[in-house]
């Protein structure tokens, strides 16, 4: 198997957990601040799985120096030593997590599902069951590893299922406020398909005119725009400049564009650029996209925003949660550890990012899985082959890309909008966010 395709591999079953958890939580009050036991590393109180070892983070450690291609795990005090330290334990950690979190959320995954789900890895990523044997020798995994790894996965993805169910349910009405409040989203100006020449010699472009007025039908265009234009971007397309708006570019330009009538030629004029010749070939009128034909991209927009919602409340609360329940001994502390110092984590601010590879759709939040988006924008283009319930552009499936079973966040289809104006309004909360690696919860 080709190198990037182990470095994904081993980044899916290292702990790349791409799933979301949306559920609101308290903080935790009351909690003891238990002895970490010696030879153990880290413990979180009120997970299953007991103390974090010596032997799980060395094992952490050599499959994080896999992943890397650091070549074996290097020596301590060694700055990239340091820094798969904290990745390694960082996912050590983040694994209880999920684990405590599916607990007391009574969700549980059996182990047939378990070992379903490693089946369709295999049979999608190994060409035979040798040729994943070789994979866990060269990343330091074992069968253990990788089921467990593939555990989390489905808790994961239980987590999801569970919080989001009814968060895409827009309130009656919502659409309707959105679409009033930002209707000049939604509006499209008028364009015009322009044939130019472009040439700074301003004889070039006269003599183009003089050809073009004997005979300007398409065919012709195309030869003289070849001759006699400079500008790459038309005239190998018979000058043609598509979709022109006024105010985009030179004002001299748009004022000739904006003032000819269709199908006249018009120049040569003077521009900053050079001189022009020009003809309108088609023009289209301003117009408004309807309620009734952007109502359904609002309403998947409004959507996520709710999701964004309960997510960013989560974000915030499931880190503090944990945090406060795990604690590490002397030399590991990291800032997931509640006996971290103050400098090391600072109140508000992101827990370390890991350093592990990054899958698709893994940049920006705690909480994995989702894509940052802005608001619901207008004029709203129809969806180009998107499906209902497919995940928002950037986010990412469990597992390897096309992995079976990958669970997008519920009722979740991507806007194809374009991007909001500076200053636009976006409605209440955003759409959810994709987390870094080795944010929190992990992302398997």
């Amino acid at each position: 198997m080709r190198g990037a395709s182990l470095n994904r591999l081993v980044a899916v079953l290292l702990g790349v957990f791409l799933v979301a958890f949306f559920v609101i939580f308290a903080v935790a009050q009351g909690l003891t601040n238990p002895d970490v036991p010696s030879g153990d590393v880290a413990v979180v109180d009120g997970a299953p799985g007991g103390p974090i070892t010596q032997d799980e983070f060395d094992a952490s450690l050599k499959q994080a120096a896999a992943a890397q291609g650091a070549g074996g795990v290097p020596k301590e005090g060694d700055q990239q030593y340091e820094a798969l330290k904290q990745q390694a334990l960082g996912d050590l950690i983040l694994g209880r997590w999920v684990q405590g979190e599916a607990e007391e959320q009574g969700i549980t995954v059996t182990d047939t599902e378990v070992e379903q789900r490693l089946d369709q890895i295999k049979q999608q990523n190994f060409k035979d069951e040798q040729d994943f044997q070789r994979f866990l020798d060269q990343s330091g995994f074992t069968e253990e590893d990788a089921l467990s790894r593939v555990r989390l996965t489905l808790l994961s993805e239980r987590l999801q299922e569970s919080v989001l169910s009814g968060k895409d349910d827009v309130p009656s009405g919502a659409v309707e406020a959105f679409y009033e409040e930002n209707s000049t989203q939604f509006e499209q100006p008028e364009s015009r398909d322009v044939r130019v020449i472009l040439n700074k010699d301003e004889d070039q472009v006269a003599q183009a005119a003089e050809l073009l007025r004997e005979d300007d039908s398409e065919k012709n265009w195309d030869e003289v725009a070849k001759k006699y234009s400079t500008d790459e971007a038309s005239k190998n397309d018979g000058g043609l400049r598509s979709g022109v708006i006024q105010g985009q570019g030179d004002a001299t330009f748009d004022d000739q564009v904006f003032g000819a009538a269709e199908g006249e030629l018009v120049g040569p004029f003077e521009t900053e650029e050079g001189f022009y010749l020009v003809q309108v070939v088609d023009v289209k009128e301003a117009k408004t996209t309807p309620l009734e034909d952007a109502s359904q991209q609002i309403t998947q927009q409004l959507a996520s925003a709710q999701q964004q919602a309960a997510a960013q409340e989560f974000e915030n609360d499931f880190v503090d949660k944990w945090t406060e329940r795990t604690f590490c001994a002397e030399g590991f502390v990291i800032d997931r550890c509640a006996n971290a110092p103050a400098p090391a984590r600072p109140e508000g601010a992101p827990p370390v990012q890991s350093s592990r590879p990054a899958a698709p759709g893994g940049a920006g939040s705690v909480t994995p899985g989702l894509v940052t988006s802005g608001a619901a924008q207008g004029p709203i283009p129809p969806a180009t082959g998107q499906q209902p319930g497919a995940l928002p552009p950037g986010a990412a499936p469990i597992g390897p890309a096309g992995a079976p079973g990958a669970v997008p966040p519920a009722g979740a289809a991507p806007p194809t909008g374009a991007a909001p104006p500076a200053g636009a309004a976006p409605p209440a909360g955003a759409p959810p966010a994709a987390p870094p690696t080795g944010g929190a919860p992990p992302a398997p």
